[in-house]
């Protein structure tokens, strides 16, 4: 597996991807009545990210596994989407951790995609930068949460 360049266009969009996440843990700390609620909209953000994670995976189950392999990258393109879910349910400093751990568990994927090459070259530096981010931003509000206290508007 080689860290091809990332394409310009896929890292700026990437990292686009990060800034409603930063955006809400900086609410978090701007707008202590509305922790709980800034958490929330950070939860629902990253469940949705998750599960895009796993659609990605299976637009490349369809297009480039075959057989066996891609019946198995379809079932396991279909996890993100469990725990995103789950964190959805859970109060919010567990659905915060749940986030950030699902977030590192993407990682050994990322990298069998990338190592087999069914993914482009560039693919597992890219989602390793991303996960990584999205893990941290995500574990930083729960433990912001955890530190400060609950805080509710009004």
């Amino acid at each position: 597996m080689t860290d091809a360049p990332i394409p310009a266009a896929a890292l700026r969009l990437g990292l686009a991807g990060l800034i409603p996440t930063v955006a809400v843990l900086a609410a978090m700390g701007m707008l202590p009545g509305w922790r709980l609620l800034a958490a929330g909209i950070g939860i629902a953000y990253g469940a949705v990210i998750l599960s895009f994670v796993g659609g990605a995976w299976w637009g490349i189950a369809a297009a480039r596994a075959e057989g066996t392999a891609q019946g198995r990258l379809l079932a396991i393109a279909v996890l993100p989407s469990f725990p995103a879910w789950l964190a959805l349910l859970l109060p919010p400093v567990p659905g915060l951790v749940l986030l950030g751990l699902a977030f590192l568990a993407l990682l050994p994927a990322d990298a069998r995609l990338a190592r087999e090459g069914l993914a482009p070259p560039w693919w597992f530096a890219l989602r390793r930068v991303l996960s990584v981010a999205m893990a941290a931003l995500h574990l930083a509000m729960a433990g912001w949460l955890v530190l400060s206290g609950p805080a509710f508007p009004g």
